[in-house]
């Protein structure tokens, strides 16, 4: 082949011009070349970009807001410090490409980590770097595509003086900027449910989590601070149903036997009163890197609780456009139990009870304890009988109870009489009733699976009962199922 300087010679000038620029017209249109983020790596940015700074120093009179941050797309926050003489009295709002509802809105210091109405501590994690002399720095990646505003309001007795600066890229503006949107939740519930279980976060669509803040006072002193249950994930009830189960509180954010003051860029304790079992409060972090929690259609995150005081920020990105996926699964179910259980044939042969046949659960005793059924609303399709089982239990009340099964009870109407499948998500053992009949047992004894059971509905109300046992498996008790009716295709 003659080199490429002969070739251009002997063509037209004319011809060689139009190449060139084609050869440039490729290069400038194609796609710009894209990096993750260093501590989140799922988030994917160009390599290219303008940096921008915004900043602002202002006197923020009480009951007034101001804007750090109004631009416009496609573009990233990477940054942002904020400084404030009353900083307890702020509340930051974030708001991207238009969405209906904020993003982020609680307290400076909720979405800080400093949590129990504490002073600000040292927190020295990944995307949060908050020196006590007040300076509140975020490394969260916040993308945006059309526009990003971050609002600081002054909700206090006092003006507050405030002190900012908003690092940003901005990209070109053919840019697709990555799908994912940041967000921020708080919750708190004082005191928690007695044994029972508190909600981290619910969330539609495809997303991951990013790391949370979990915060505990102590006022039940039968046990130690950190036997609450540990934390449980139901993750895609609606399209793929699996699970995630943690041992203990404190096993969650990296420690063991307690959370104490030590601190790294993932997980670590930034607040504790006493040690071990005379531990009276924490405050504890994890952020997940490239560990993150993903999600393609919904996620659901509890911790076990006793009755403490408990205050928690979940930081997650989801699509915001991601259409929310619409299946049939029954809505409330009544749960009854526990019952013991020995082996696997003493399951499989237990009968169904008469009275779940006529939907009248009753009073049920296990190891001395009384337990009335109770109504529970499934959470993306999924049942957590830990929500109802880990009540009234004494001593190390760490786990729910396993070696037994529970019963949850519901009615599926159809305007029709239909063949339809139940798909089931589960461990352990599975047994199925359908208007008094069997149809149907899974065995899961390896842990999470899925299983599938056809049935036939009949026009009207169809009474479906469902027995699922509780071992030590290798989901650590983890005592849920996922229930999705699905039609079948002739």
């Amino acid at each position: 082949m003659p080199p490429q300087n002969q070739i251009f010679n002997r063509m037209s000038i004319p011809l060689a011009a139009c190449l060139l620029a084609l050869m440039f017209a490729a290069s400038a249109h194609a796609a710009p070349a894209m990096v993750s983020d260093l501590n989140f790596p799922l988030i994917q940015l160009p390599a290219e970009f303008d940096s921008h700074r915004t900043t602002k120093r202002v006197n923020l009179p009480t009951g007034q807001e101001v804007k750090l941050l109004d631009v416009k797309g496609p573009g990233c926050v990477r940054h942002f410090w904020i400084t404030a003489n009353v900083p307890e009295a702020l509340e930051i709002e974030i708001t991207c490409d238009g969405a209906e509802q904020s993003l982020v809105k609680m307290s400076l210091h909720q979405f800080f980590g400093v949590l129990l109405g504490q002073e600000p501590y040292r927190i020295e994690s990944a995307p949060i770097k908050l020196l006590p002399k007040n300076g509140y720095n975020s490394y969260f990646p916040i993308p945006f595509q059309s526009s990003c505003q971050i609002t600081l309001r002054n909700t206090g007795k006092k003006n507050s003086a405030v002190w900012s600066m908003v690092n940003w890229q901005k990209f070109g503006s053919n840019t697709t900027v990555t799908p994912y949107r940041f967000h921020a939740v708080y919750s708190e519930e004082k005191p928690a449910e007695s044994l029972g279980t508190t909600l981290l976060g619910s969330i539609n669509g495809k997303g991951f989590v990013a790391g949370m803040f979990h915060a505990i006072r102590r006022h039940d002193m039968r046990d130690m601070i950190w036997h609450t249950g540990g934390d449980t994930w139901l993750i895609d009830g609606e399209t793929n149903p699996h699970v995630l189960r943690g041992l203990g509180t404190e096993d969650v954010f990296g420690h063991s036997f307690g959370v104490y003051k030590d601190q790294s860029q993932w997980m670590g304790g930034v607040y504790a009163v006493g040690e071990s079992r005379d531990c009276a409060e924490i405050v504890a972090y994890r952020f997940f890197g490239i560990d993150s929690v993903a999600f393609k259609s919904s996620m659901v995150l509890r911790f076990g609780t006793r009755s403490n005081d408990v205050e928690s920020v979940l930081y997650y990105y989801k699509e915001l456009s991601k259409p929310f996926p619409s299946v049939e699964s029954p809505k409330r179910w009544t749960i009854s139990g526990p019952f013991e259980v020995s082996d696997y044939e003493q399951f499989q042969a237990a009968p169904l009870p008469p009275e779940l046949m006529n939907r009248e659960a009753t009073e049920s005793n296990l190891q001395g304890r009384k337990l009335t059924p109770v109504q529970i609303e499934s959470e993306h399709t999924w049942v957590d009988f830990v929500r109802a089982f880990r009540r009234n239990r004494t001593g190390n009340t760490g786990t729910q109870p396993d070696q037994c099964a529970a019963y949850a009870q519901t009615v599926i109407s159809s305007p029709k009489k239909r063949d339809v499948t139940l798909q089931l998500g589960c461990d352990d053992w599975m047994k199925v009733w359908l208007n008094g009949k069997p149809v149907g047992t899974l065995r899961h004894d390896n842990g999470f699976a899925v299983g599938e059971i056809p049935v036939t509905l009949e026009v009207g109300d169809n009474n479906l009962v469902i027995r699922l046992s509780n071992s030590d498996n290798i989901e650590w008790r983890c005592w849920a199922f996922s229930c999705v009716v699905k039609d079948r295709v002739k």
